[in-house]
């Protein structure tokens, strides 16, 4: 949990290079508008995929923890203010993230990112 703790709260201050070494080799996300981008994609595009959760008053609050036996460890997470310009009457989305045990630490592997109404 530390390490996701570390990467929501780096999300304001740390660079698009820091954040990317969270990520597993493989990892995935699908984006709030259903988008799926590869980890290649994500280094290209970390500042703009991640911009609604960097914003000053976006705000999170861990939801749900899950851990598999096979050393995974899904974590739901709700965000306020995480406006998307394209979206602009939703302001809160959930993001899910799948963290797989690699060697020493733990790296993200999938993230999915909803809508939520209000």
């Amino acid at each position: 949990m530390s390490i996701l703790e570390e990467f929501l709260a780096g999300l304001k201050e740390h660079s698009a290079d820091y954040l990317l070494s969270f990520f597993a080799q493989n990892a995935r996300i699908v984006d709030v508008h259903g988008k799926r981008w590869t980890r290649e994609e994500i280094s290209k595009n970390l500042v703009s995929l991640f911009a609604p959760y960097a914003k000053k008053n976006a705000a999170y609050s861990i939801e749900e923890t899950l851990i598999d036996e096979n050393d995974q460890l899904v974590v739901m997470i709700l965000w306020k203010n995480a406006l998307v310009a394209s979206m602009e009457r939703v302001w809160m989305h959930r993001m899910t993230a799948v963290l797989v045990y690699k060697g020493d630490d733990w790296a993200i592997a999938l993230q999915h990112i909803t809508p939520v109404q209000p």
